[in-house]
């Protein structure tokens, strides 16, 4: 069976991601909880190490020295060689947790702000049914205020190198409305499936009925309001000939059309 060029090119694409995501996982979870004076001892060492026969391989024409020095560096290029696979990945990852912070969790803060204020006694449910909703809207079709905050924070705010003008670049890509619209349609569309499922099989629910019911909920209006902008711009297009059509029966005369 021949694979076509978009499917090798998406497969390349998760594999790049996915060892990225390994090599996050690996630092956050595993190396760094072992972080300790150990360790840095070692490093210090190693530096030292490194730098000593350096400066012996410039001081002594040495064929043994040359090849020591080569030895020891193959840890930095595979550590740095590590770190730039993993660059994509962590662009992304910080694009998207700024996108969950802006528009979820900052509303979630300010409607739980002004529930205290106000006392609204506003349930569980309602809060998680408006945060979805409101995120959900905010993301695809309020972007530019989204991309605006982004970008005020680092690393993204940040251009003095190269590798952060690109990173910005591929932050930029991946928050196009259209690819947050998509990702927000694949999450609900797993979730739902998922939570049908267990419904019906087990008659149970996924986290509760009510929470189930505002998710569902939060996603109909994201829809709705998705197909009333889409359906908006169509009735832009006719505003010309609808104001042409006003603004004629305003200056028309009562003449008769027939002689």
């Amino acid at each position: 069976m021949r694979i076509s060029e978009r499917t090798k090119l998406m497969l390349l694409i998760l594999i790049i991601l996915s060892m990225g995501v390994l090599i996050f996982y690996v630092f956050t979870f595993l190396i760094a909880p072992m972080l300790n004076w150990w360790l840095l001892v070692i490093f210090l060492f190693y530096i030292t190490i490194l730098e000593i026969v350096r400066f012996l391989n410039k001081r002594f024409e040495s064929n043994c020295i040359h090849i020591i020095s080569k030895l020891l560096l193959y840890p930095i290029i595979a550590f740095k060689l590590i770190l730039d696979i993993a660059k994509p990945t962590i662009y992304i990852l910080v694009s998207y947790l700024y996108i969950v912070i802006i528009a979820f969790a900052l509303p979630f803060l300010i409607l739980k702000a002004f529930d205290e204020l106000f006392c609204w006694s506003l349930n569980i449910e309602t809060v998680i049914f408006i945060v979805f909703a409101l995120g959900s809207i905010l993301c695809v079709h309020k972007s530019k205020l989204i991309h605006f905050l982004i970008y005020s924070w680092p690393p993204l705010n940040n251009e003095k190198h190269k590798f952060q003008q690109l990173g910005k670049d591929l932050s930029k890509y991946v928050l196009q409305p259209q690819n947050l619209s998509f990702i927000l349609y694949l999450l609900y569309f797993i979730y739902l499936v998922i939570s049908s499922y267990i419904y019906l099989q087990y008659k149970k629910f996924l986290i509760s009925k009510e929470i189930d019911e505002a998710i569902l909920k939060a996603f109909l209006v994201f829809i709705a309001c998705t197909n009333m902008i889409t359906k908006s711009r169509d009735v832009d297009m006719q505003a010309k000939v609808l104001l042409q059509k006003m603004f004629c029966l305003i200056i028309a005369q009562d003449d008769n059309l027939k002689d």
